[in-house]
């Protein structure tokens, strides 16, 4: 029985080793039927080719998502600020958006003590601001530094001004 077992475990192994080596010559057959890689690959490229010509010409996007972003996109970039911009009345912002005055209308009697300085009313305060300190987009007049630093600045205006002694004539 032991002989049996033996002899029919070579004839397997060498049935085997004959049939594999008679696949390695042989060619290997694709199945047909469905499209090739090419094929596909042509298709995909003339759809996002079509998409994105009809995107170019301004067609209504229908993906929400993708309506959403379009419509928060960031506004136009600041530019700087002429003499021209700067009138008396115009609400200023800091660079995040925040209101931290307006530009404030002098009166008959006052006069301004730097030409290159525009006076910004806080509301609890009136101070100086250089020109070169205020940019415009499309929501009107900002300034180059954020509204926090803008009241720690005129917080150190005031220090100063309260620590000068006053000159009596």
């Amino acid at each position: 029985m032991r002989k049996i077992i033996l002899i029919s475990i070579a004839a397997g192994a060498a049935v085997a080793a004959a049939g594999s080596a008679n696949a390695q010559g042989a060619p290997v057959e694709v199945p047909t039927g469905g499209p090739r890689p090419q094929d596909v690959a042509a298709t995909n490229r003339q759809i996002d080719n079509d998409y994105n010509t009809l995107a170019g010409r301004g067609v209504k996007v229908t993906n929400k998502d993708r309506a959403q972003s379009k419509s928060t996109q960031k506004r136009a970039s600041a530019v700087p600020a002429t003499a021209a911009d700067i009138k008396a009345g115009a609400q200023v912002r800091d660079v995040k958006g925040v209101p931290v005055g307006t530009i404030a209308a002098l009166a008959e009697n006052e006069v301004a003590t730097d030409p290159d300085q525009a006076i910004i009313d806080t509301g609890q305060t009136r101070i100086g601001v250089p020109l070169s300190a205020f940019g415009k987009d499309d929501k009107g007049l900002m300034l180059s530094i954020t509204a926090e630093k803008f009241n720690q600045l005129v917080a150190q205006v005031h220090a100063r001004a309260q620590a000068q002694p006053t000159q009596s004539n």
